[in-house]
């Protein structure tokens, strides 16, 4: 009985596979352009401040799923951005629109509409910006014969799982290149050249997909041709060192006094010579080869799922040819986790110079709510110093990049010994995340803009701190806007942040700016998960004041502040820099002589100021100092300022301070306190002894005393000490009232 049962088993799933292959569901487009088997077969007319859309659809059998694509270019004015495209079915606004088909949102459900239609269909679409009509199609899936022009079906569809990831790989119909080289210019005139090739679109499903139940399984998204190259790895730091191999032009690095590099983003055209990497998803077998599509699907619930890939070319989707070559016959046992960053190979080194040891590339790939849609990818570089000892750990450098530049090889590297990790923003997003409208039709006054970006570095830091020998406690923030950013939304999990200049993209929001691609424009209408509307999440100065009980690390900034008050020479005061002071968070600052200087830590032994710098090391944040200037050639906030270790104890803390100036007043809060935890409504005592720096017959100031209380949040701050230029200000407070 049980060979019976198996063979019969055996017997009934091949039957269900040939009755798959001819099961009669097909598929046809009809387009306004010249693609696909109907071209012009869509007609446009004006009509009550909108458009009517019509098609001629003759023959049809029983429908079973119909959708309406439509295009919209990158809208001129970021205004744009706000306006939703409102379809209806007929030949007036009646009704509710019609809806966006997920994942992707960039096409119509029309299904009950063409099911209704008695040959002809029309559609009533209210006027919005950007619509390129040449690329409007409907697509229509029905029980009937094969479409011709069919294409041919995907095979060798493969799938593998990892940490919450299924990767899925399979062999392009008719790739559009085979060559084990490609440049980025190839790369899109492959794409121009080909206007009929194949894209391919995902599915998944409880059970094995066949053509009777793949319109019921989960659509996933559709891919382009080429998806085994790595083109977002592309960066202008090849193009400069390979100018600086052999330029095409004499000075072509300095010409235009240094700026004409800085214009080589990814999509300048002399990124057309970048060569781009294959991608790797397993580290022994190494690049995919030519011809290899690839997705990845990040499942949101543990458990076994079935996959399949067809094909689809100029609108007509191969519904029909499903067999084990292009559908699971088994499942794949899935978990759920954010999934692991896949080691690509070496990244850039050199021509000339670099920091010791080998950069080493790896890419991440996304879904939400690490990135606003699924199967988004990341390039990333790592830079391990040589002569690590087992067990030993490294301290950390979350490098992010500025402008045009990328995470191929970090302009600067603070530590001998650190490891450095470098994020790339790209596709741009202000190194803050993406609205959930970005690349789809949907109104970005619809959507919600959320911390992607922000949450998928964090994900690859724990990734990062496991398996590398990477210090969780010492891992600093060198950069510009994206690193306060990311320290004011994760601030104990680093150790200080070195602000080399600031980028305030957030308030350059005009000219040459992409955020209002990623953001959508700065407006009322516009909010993120918090509900900060006109780009509430990347002002600074709003955002610390908003968590000004937060103890935030030590930011050191070189230049003038984010957001100054005056825009000139020397005057670098401005909104970051008040409201850091403001809430009594560990500013210091230097625009002297209009640049100013970074105070960077020894690089062989990692000290700051002498002092080990972790994330839970208790800091001094000093506010209103007499010091501080803002003249035309000099500038700078608690410049002067330097202290020893803090002492503390459940009962007391302690610190010794001193300044380089004569003397100077200033209010001082402690930050990062570990053990002295005073309870609101506490009155403590405090004292300020003046010791001499060094041997000295001048006698001290007599001792500062006083009391303060503690607020609602376990917060004081010790207002007018007074700190002598040659003596050091050792300041004690005890719990206890002062007598």
């Amino acid at each position: 009985m049980l060979k019976w049962r198996t063979w019969a088993f055996a017997f009934g799933c091949a039957m269900a596979w040939a009755a798959s292959a001819g099961a009669g569901t097909t598929a046809d487009a009809w387009s306004a352009g010249r693609d696909g088997p109907h071209p012009a077969a869509i007609t446009f007319a004006e009509k009550d401040g909108g458009t009517l859309l019509t098609a001629r659809l003759d023959g049809l059998g029983r429908v079973r799923r119909a959708r309406l694509y439509l295009s919209r270019a990158e809208a001129v004015k970021p205004l744009d951005l706000l306006a939703g495209i409102e379809i209806y079915a007929g030949t007036v606004a009646r009704g509710r629109p019609l809806s966006l088909v997920p994942p992707s949102f960039d096409c119509f459900d029309v299904t009950d509409a063409v099911r209704r239609t008695d040959g002809e269909v029309s559609f009533f679409v209210k006027s919005f910006p950007g619509w390129q009509r040449d690329r409007t199609r409907l697509e229509v899936a029905y029980d009937g014969d094969k479409t011709p022009g069919t294409p041919s079906p995907v095979k060798g569809l493969k799938a593998l799982h990892r940490a919450g990831q299924t990767f899925l790989t399979w062999s392009e119909v008719a790739p559009l290149a085979v060559a084990e080289k490609l440049t980025w210019g190839e790369y899109k005139k492959a794409l121009a050249d080909a206007r009929d090739a194949c894209a391919y679109r995902i599915y998944a499903h409880s059970r094995p997909i066949d053509a009777r139940n793949i319109l019921d399984a989960e659509f996933l998204g559709e891919i382009p041709p080429l998806s085994c190259w790595n083109t977002n790895g592309r960066n202008m730091e090849y193009l400069i060192g390979e100018a600086m191999q052999k330029s095409d032009e004499m000075g072509e690095l300095a010409r235009d006094y240094n700026h004409y590099m800085y214009t080589w983003g990814p999509d300048h055209p002399r990124m057309d010579r970048y060569p781009l990497d294959r991608l790797v998803i397993d580290e022994k077998a190494g690049p995919l080869p030519p011809g290899t599509g690839l997705y990845v699907a990040s499942p949101v619930e543990a458990g076994r799922r079935y996959y399949a890939v067809t094909a689809c070319k100029g609108g007509v989707e191969n519904l029909a040819d499903l067999s084990a070559e292009n559908s699971l016959a088994q499942p794949v046992e899935e978990s759920v986790g954010p999934g692991e960053p896949v080691h690509q190979g070496p990244g850039l080194w050199g021509p000339f110079f670099d920091y010791p040891g080998r950069r080493q590339v790896y890419v991440q790939w996304t879904a939400p709510p690490l990135s606003p849609r699924p199967n988004m990818y990341f390039n990333w570089s790592v830079l391990v110093p040589p002569g690590l000892k087992d067990g030993e750990k490294a301290p950390g450098e979350l490098y992010f990049h500025g402008g045009n530049f990328s995470y191929a090889k970090p302009r600067q590297k603070f530590l001998l010994g650190s490891i450095q990790l470098a994020p790339h923003d790209w596709p741009p997003s202000g190194w803050y995340g993406f609205n959930d409208a970005f690349g789809t039709l949907k109104s970005y006054a619809a959507g919600t803009v959320s911390n992607h970006t922000q949450k998928r570095i964090m994900a690859f830091l724990d990734w990062a701190t496991q398996k590398l020998p990477l210090d969780p406690d010492r891992i600093m923030l060198p950069g510009g806007d994206g690193a306060v950013m990311l320290a004011l939304s994760y601030p104990d999990r680093f150790s200080y942040v070195m602000v080399i200049n600031f980028d305030e993209f957030a308030i350059k929001e005009g000219k040459g700016s992409t955020l209002p691609l990623a953001w959508g424009p700065k407006c009322p209408e516009i909010k993120d998960d918090r509900g900060r509307a006109d780009w509430g999440w990347a002002m600074l100065d709003e955002l610390v004041l908003a968590q000004r009980r937060q103890d935030l690390p030590l930011i050191f900034c070189r230049g003038y502040s984010w957001g100054p008050h005056v825009r000139g020479f020397a005057k670098g005061t401005g909104r970051f820099y008040d409201a850091m002071l403001k809430a009594n968070q560990p500013l210091m600052a230097d625009w002297t002589w209009a640049q100013g200087y970074l105070i960077k830590p020894d690089r062989y032994t990692g000290l700051w100021r002498g002092m080990d710098m972790t994330r839970t090391t208790p800091l001094p944040a000093f506010a209103n100092c007499s010091t501080d200037k803002n003249t035309e050639g000099d500038g700078q906030h608690n410049l002067p300022m330097a202290w020893q270790p803090i002492k503390e104890s459940p009962q007391s803390v302690e610190v010794s301070i001193s300044a380089s100036y004569r003397g100077a007043t200033v209010d001082m809060a402690f930050r990062r306190l570990q053990q002295f935890k005073p309870k609101p409504g506490e009155t403590l005592a405090w004292e300020a002894v003046s010791v001499p720096a060094r041997e000295r017959r001048e006698k001290p100031p007599e001792p500062q005393k006083g009391a303060v209380a503690v607020d609602k949040d376990g917060f004081f701050v010790i207002k007018g000490l007074q700190i002598g230029g040659s003596f050091t200000l050792t300041l004690t407070v005890t719990r206890g009232r002062a007598r």
